[in-house]
């Protein structure tokens, strides 16, 4: 009786269905525990008022940073558009100068 399984062949049975395998179910995680002591007294556990009050004026003082940098950064936006303006007028002048010149250059040189 080749390929019956020890028990099998022990027995002399041979079944007519090969029996169901077992389903693997998985195996849900331990419970998160905190070490012992970890929290020992309730001070601990609540922020204090100078901790929060503290925070608040930092991030009172961050707005007003934020803000200034805000204005500072539009400033800066008109002013580099300002520039390409000027840079824009200025290329175009000399341009319309060189092609005149251009032209000037090849009726008298003709």
């Amino acid at each position: 009786m080749a390929g019956l399984s020890p028990k099998r062949k022990r027995d002399g049975s041979v079944d007519s269905c090969p029996r169901a395998r077992k389903v693997r179910r998985p195996i849900s995680p331990p419970p998160i525990t905190r070490p012992g002591g970890h929290y020992d007294s309730e001070d601990d556990k609540v922020l204090k008022g100078p901790k929060v009050a503290h925070l608040l004026r930092n991030i009172i003082e961050m707005r007003k940073d934020h803000k200034k940098l805000s204005d500072e950064v539009a400033e800066l936006t008109l002013e580099l558009k300002s520039v390409r303006d000027d840079y824009d007028t200025l290329r175009r002048g000399l341009c319309s100068k060189v092609n005149t010149l251009a032209k000037t250059i090849g009726k008298n040189g003709a």
